[in-house]
């Protein structure tokens, strides 16, 4: 038997794991397939989701519970504000900046506030990061990446109400997915069970 035939598939499996543990939380590209996506290059925000568009868990601990996937190569923002578009009150969250290296919230006056963090190698083009962003009744907002660190980010955002959120990686091509099916089963649209993902 050609050696060469069990060795390949463990070297591209080994690979695998090492792309996915450590500083990634393993996301399966079927969730992707039930999202709607954004695709964008630029250094600042272009567009602004309204908040009434995102899919919003709403809690009785969370006001604000989103979830984004992004498959970016650093630097991803998400700019949550209390108007339209910039509003008066704005907090933005950079998630792998400086090479994928800090990661940090900034308030309306572009003041670095709250728990930052130096965890690495967040962000990658070819595999989707998860980023769940939340704000409890009192303000706090957080920032986590499940699966990888809980929380990445948090900060006191009292005077903040969000009305709409821009994504964005700076200079840099990102894929945002969003208003994805969080459930453990996926459906096809004719509502058969496609596959039941395991815990």
């Amino acid at each position: 038997m050609d050696p060469t035939r069990i060795i390949y598939p463990l070297f591209f499996a080994s690979a695998f794991l090492s792309v996915t543990g450590g500083s990634h939380s393993a996301v399966p590209f079927l969730k992707l397939a039930t999202c709607r996506d954004f695709n964008i290059k630029s250094s600042e925000c272009q567009h602004y989701f309204p908040i009434d568009m995102l899919t919003n868990n709403i809690s009785n601990e969370y006001k604000l519970h989103l979830t984004f996937y992004v498959m970016t190569t650093t630097a991803a923002n998400i700019v949550l504000t209390d108007g339209n578009n910039k509003g008066k009150v704005r907090y933005k969250a950079v998630v792998g900046g400086y090479a994928n290296t800090y990661s940090w919230l900034r308030n309306t006056s572009d003041t670095t506030v709250g728990l930052d963090s130096h965890k690495t190698g967040i962000l990658s083009p070819l595999w989707p990061t998860p980023i769940v962003v939340r704000q409890k009744y009192d303000g706090q907002l957080s920032v986590a990446i499940p699966g990888v660190i809980d929380p990445l980010l948090r900060a006191d955002a009292s005077d903040l109400e969000v009305k709409s959120v821009c994504l964005y990686a700076w200079q840099a091509e990102s894929r945002w997915f969003y208003n994805c099916n969080e459930d453990n089963e996926y459906r096809t649209m004719d509502g058969y069970t496609c596959v039941k993902l395991q815990q």
